[in-house]
């Protein structure tokens, strides 16, 4: 074979080598995990499989800063983890439904598992919970409120028909203001993080 093929096929040899090994790297995303004990210990994070055909591990693969080894970690493992300014804690969560009718608890017999926080505070948390929908691999998520130390939580929203007004209602029956707001004939709440901030304002001690 002649000098001026054996360059290019060498060449291309490289990147096929090459390219697994960046991708590899490349569904790594820099983040942290919280140990049991507390400790942020800073590494690469991955939580789900590449798309276009998403899957959520059940157990976060992690490298720690400094370290070639991948080891798993499951929501019994951890406190959370976190990349790329999203952030995971691991909750006692189990879903219960009657008659087509959901409720969330957060009681010591539910299992573990990661919600996406979305907004943080000492009253109340905004939470999601992120599943794949078995029909098309397609990513979704739906919000959760929950006040820390309560045995449920509430889901805000049902898809396309808006906020669950009697969950919600009843989730705070001591905020008069929240049912008012909910029920008036021109909605000036529309969104979650407004209905949070509401909430945070005229609900939360």
């Amino acid at each position: 074979m002649s000098e001026m093929f054996k360059r290019p096929m060498l060449v291309v040899i490289l990147l096929c080598a090459i390219h697994p090994l960046t991708a590899q790297k490349k569904s790594f995303q820099e983040g942290y995990i919280i140990a049991l004990n507390g400790d942020t210990i800073p590494g690469l994070v991955k939580d789900r499989s590449p798309e276009p055909f998403v899957s959520l591990y059940n157990k976060i693969r992690f490298r720690e800063a400094g370290r070639s080894r991948t080891k798993k970690y499951g929501p019994n493992d951890i406190l959370g983890y976190g990349y790329q300014g999203q952030h995971f804690l691991s909750m006692l969560f189990r879903e219960e439904s009657t008659f087509f009718k959901f409720r969330y608890y957060t009681d010591e017999a539910a299992p573990h598992v990661f919600l996406k926080v979305i907004h943080q505070s000492e009253g109340l948390i905004y939470f999601e919970y992120l599943f794949v929908h078995d029909d098309n691999s397609y990513l979704d998520a739906f919000p959760l409120f929950y006040r820390p130390g309560d045995p449920e939580m509430v889901r805000v929203t049902q898809g396309l028909f808006g906020f669950k007004k009697k969950q919600l209602a009843a989730y705070f029956p001591n905020c008069p203001a929240l049912t008012k707001a909910l029920y008036e004939d021109t909605p000036s709440l529309r969104t979650v993080p407004e209905l949070y901030a509401f909430c945070l304002a005229y609900c939360v001690p």
